[in-house]
């Protein structure tokens, strides 16, 4: 049985998928390169009117869950969100608006496929963390010489295993996990340990002030 793909992944996936920071996705956000959306419960938007469900979101409302420099906010609330059609819906109801957090901020997955293609992210290639399968995409042919070691997959991986478990007590604890993922793979080439660590240490550090 082939399971469909998913409807849309985290800011922490998305980050981890790009290897950068989800503070990074949010700034695209507000300079319109990408949307950001939210699953919506039912919230009143004038006397009579009702909504909810996958909705876009300003990204400079949920930018103090995502900061760089400081602790990040646990919740900012949203007062005002695009339905389909891009209309903007002032949400009445809660008065003081809806608070979410750093969680619930989402990126539907045809926005993360459309901006991996035209920034040529992966070459152009979809990812396997887009789909129901845990195997690398195949690069595409291009100039330079290929990595040693499928760096792609690596961080489709690491996406899969923060999702399916969460957050490990230590970042040393997900730098040995990370390279027994390698260890486990067919042609059996692994990285040292110093090298993995590089590729986590900033990826830690967001997800530790996000979860601090």
């Amino acid at each position: 049985m082939s399971l469909p793909p998913r409807s849309f992944h985290s800011i922490t996936e998305v980050a981890i998928r790009w290897s950068v920071a989800p503070f990074d996705v949010v700034g695209w956000c507000t300079d319109g390169l990408i949307a950001l959306s939210l699953a919506l419960p039912p919230v009143k938007t004038g006397p009579s009117e009702m909504i909810s469900g996958l909705v876009d979101i300003d990204g400079a409302h949920v930018l103090p869950l995502f900061r760089r420099d400081g602790a990040p906010s646990a919740t900012v609330a949203i007062r005002w969100v695009k339905s389909e059609g891009n209309d903007l819906r002032w949400i009445t109801e809660p008065a003081e608006g809806l608070m979410i957090t750093a969680a619930d901020v989402l990126v539907r997955r045809g926005e993360v496929e459309r901006f991996e293609a035209q920034h040529e992210i992966f070459n152009g290639a979809r990812s396997a963390s887009a789909g129901d399968d845990n195997r690398p995409a195949a690069r595409r042919g291009g100039p330079g010489v290929p990595p040693r070691y499928d760096w792609d997959g690596f961080y489709g991986a690491l996406a899969r295993r923060i999702h399916d478990h969460g957050i490990p007590p230590t970042q040393a604890e997900l730098v040995r996990e990370m390279l027994d993922w390698f260890g486990q793979r067919d042609d059996g080439e692994a990285p040292d340990e110093s090298t993995v660590r590089r590729k986590i240490v900033a990826i830690w550090r967001e997800l530790s002030r996000a979860h601090g």
